[in-house]
């Protein structure tokens, strides 16, 4: 073959694949300009990133059955750029949704099997249908869900991650709020126990009944992949989490309440595109992993059990897969029965995470609760990473101890932090790298830990007096309270 025959060749190549999609794909852009192709198969539509292994498989497949030649890399790239082009141009903007979508009070949850059918939940129950009107994508890792079938088979949860049977509201509630896509947050999933307690496969089974995945638990990525990982799961299922540094802390809370950043697209040397996630997510290990304020009020941290009688991995794999159609309806008779009740629902006193109280309240018809089953063991269960929290810390510990033995304060920042250092922490724990060292770091310190400190019943305030100068009150709501009586200043803030 000549050279001007090669030539020829890669431009056909290009120019057939080019006329392929543009005639049997309807190519489109999601709102945040991401190209994606519609193709009719059989009497499904499927849907993939124009970018995507999955639509470049697709091109290849195509080609090589029209003209038993294979197509190389450079021949698909030139085309999928080209493609690419087509759909930000000249097509329409669609919004595009990965595993789960809601649309007012309709729910559905894209099953991944072959036929790309969904399931639709409403307020009156639940369906399986084929060509949804939400588009759905895929990513090659993506597994499909168990059938639903059998009775309401929540309870089954209890046969297999071990967990108390009063945390078994907890966890439902969980399941429930990662089955749907409204405005409330995710609460994280923290999975603890101690080696033997089976957390890693616990995990893996509590995904499989959302979001089933080839790679179905992560090593703890960086901050800058997690929102990579993000794009590409409806869960985020981290294991064996031996620390959770503040960066990754706050991170994780972000995605729970939905997070924005723009990254480098992967595809080229100076594009940007924004990135927009909401997701459920899921840690587990052995140590206390939401050892800052604002991730316990927010998570839910369920503590597991050692197990006590063993089996192999394969047979509680079998047992499970058994049980999970049965489970995966109980949680759908759920989902319809929240969507019935969630507008007539009620609660007192709700926690940071208000929309995922009210979602699992919501349920309990469903499942015979008692009115306040939920909220009640959610408030406990808060409270106790609350304290968790206030353990993880040496200075919030000193605090606890100083209002326990009923001693208040009210000063500047450096006279608390001399008071603490004399009086309540040993000279080990001052002289440690994560002491507080400055009247700046004593207030990040009471900020951080707020929450969690009038968990247990300590408050806070900070003001300044008339000369600028900060001074804090640290004591019950009674002496935080009282108005502020003029205070000599000992140290400059």
């Amino acid at each position: 073959m000549t050279i001007e025959d090669k030539k020829r060749t890669i431009k056909t190549a290009d120019t057939v694949l080019i006329e392929y999609a543009k005639k049997e794909c309807r190519l489109f852009c999601d709102n945040q300009n991401e190209p994606y192709a519609k193709i009719q198969v059989d009497n499904h539509t499927e849907i993939w990133g124009v970018h995507s292994q999955g639509f470049g498989d697709l091109l290849r497949s195509w080609y090589f059955k029209k003209t038993k030649r294979g197509v190389n890399q450079s021949q698909l790239d030139s085309a999928v750029m080209t493609i690419s082009a087509i759909a930000n141009y000249d097509g329409h903007r669609e919004d595009v949704f990965l595993r789960v979508a809601q649309v007012g009070e309709i729910i559905y949850i894209d099953m991944c099997d072959k036929k790309w059918s969904v399931i639709r939940v409403t307020n009156g129950g639940w369906t399986i249908i084929e060509n949804p009107p939400v588009a759905f994508t895929r990513t090659n890792n993506m597994k499909s869900l168990p059938y639903p079938i059998g009775g309401n088979g929540v309870k089954y949860l209890l046969k297999h991650i071990n967990i108390k049977e009063k945390d078994l509201p907890l966890l439902t509630g969980w399941l429930l709020m990662s089955l749907q896509a409204g405005e409330g947050a995710y609460p994280p999933l923290l999975i603890n126990g101690p080696a033997g307690s089976g957390k890693s496969t616990a995990c893996r089974m509590i995904r499989s009944l959302i979001d089933p995945n080839k790679a179905d638990l992560l090593t703890q990525p960086s901050i800058s992949d997690l929102r990579i990982v993000g794009m590409n799961n409806h869960i985020l299922a981290f294991d064996n989490v031996s620390k959770v540094s503040p960066a990754f802390s706050d991170a994780i809370c972000k995605i729970s309440t939905g997070d924005n950043q723009s990254i480098r697209r992967l595809y080229t040397t100076n594009g940007e595109m924004t990135v927009s996630i909401k997701k459920p997510t899921i840690l587990n290990g052995i140590p206390e992993l939401a050892k800052r304020s604002d991730l316990a009020s927010r998570s839910l941290k369920l503590t597991l059990q050692k197990v006590k009688h063993r089996k192999t991995e394969k047979q509680a794999w079998i047992d499970f897969n058994e049980d999970a159609p049965s489970i995966l309806k109980g949680l759908l008779s759920g989902l319809s029965t929240a969507l019935a009740n969630l507008e007539h629902t009620e609660i007192n006193d709700m926690t940071r995470m208000a929309d995922f109280c009210m979602w699992a309240t919501a349920s309990r018809y469903a499942y015979e609760w008692a009115e306040t089953t939920f909220i009640d063991a959610y408030t406990k269960n808060v409270k106790e990473s609350h304290v968790d929290s206030l353990e993880s810390s040496l200075f919030a510990s000193s605090i606890v101890k100083m209002c326990e033995e009923g001693n208040y304060f009210h000063g500047r920042p450096l006279e608390l932090l001399e008071y603490i250092e004399t009086e309540y922490s040993s000279l080990k724990i001052t002289r440690s790298a994560t002491w507080v060292k400055t009247a700046k770091g004593v207030i990040e310190q009471l900020d951080r830990n707020e929450e969690s400190l009038e968990s247990v019943g300590i408050y806070y305030e900070k003001y300044k007096d008339r000369t600028n100068k900060t001074f804090v009150k640290v004591g019950d709501l009674e002496f935080v309270s009282t108005s502020n009586e003029p205070v000599s200043p000992v140290y400059d803030f």
